[in-house]
């Protein structure tokens, strides 16, 4: 290898920030294992929870995602959707290691990944990524990373974590905030413009 995988720690009593649905309020946070996002287990062995360190990358990496903003410059979101959605505030209790893969040269220099191959659609290669971290252990044998400390593909340059299952006891659920109360809300609505579409009333009666 060109470089050494370096490591970010994040120490406790910091917060971090997942969207989820409001059905989901008080359950346990959910490590997906189906294989259907970027720095899932291609293998389907272990779960991963992707968190964001402000709620503007949470959103973006969650409820956005999937919106081409470069072919579409109407940036809008139904009420409703916003009403549906809850962040989690998630405490960490106990410090989290992280593989820090947007240090500088990491991704060409240590696994050799291209640009198109980071932030494409196709997840082959970002998933072969999280599978040689969660594999890396330390001269006793333990894991060395928790996770992952990973370049959002959607709030670039901002940070996203892909925490593996197993650091699970890491961390823990502080609230449940509704999306519309969450205070950085507003500012995420001003900064990245975008609309607010109010749900459609019944129809007029002739």
């Amino acid at each position: 290898m060109g470089i050494e995988l370096p490591t970010l720690r994040i120490d406790p009593r910091e917060l971090l920030q997942h969207v989820s649905r409001v059905a989901y309020r008080g359950a346990p946070l959910y490590y997906g294992r189906d294989g259907t996002n970027r720095y899932d287990d291609p293998a389907k062995n272990y779960g991963v929870l992707y968190l964001g360190r402000d709620l503007p990358t949470a959103l973006m990496e969650s409820v956005f995602h999937k919106h081409q903003w470069d072919q579409d410059a109407k940036r809008s979101i139904a009420l409703a959707e916003v009403r549906s959605r809850l962040v989690r505030a998630v405490g960490v209790v106990d410090a989290l290691r992280l593989a820090d893969l947007t240090a500088e040269g990491v991704m060409a220099g240590y696994f050799g990944l291209t640009l198109e191959q980071l932030a494409g659609r196709d997840y082959t290669h970002t998933q072969q990524v999280s599978a040689r971290v969660h594999a890396m252990v330390d001269a006793d044998g333990m894991p060395l990373f928790d996770g992952m400390l990973y370049p959002s593909r959607n709030n670039y340059p901002a940070p996203s974590i892909a925490l593996f299952d197993r650091a699970q006891g890491k961390v823990k659920v502080v609230d449940d905030i509704d999306l519309p109360e969450h205070v950085e809300w507003p500012g995420f609505v001003e900064k990245y413009r975008i609309g607010v579409e109010l749900d459609p009333g019944p129809p007029e009666e002739s």
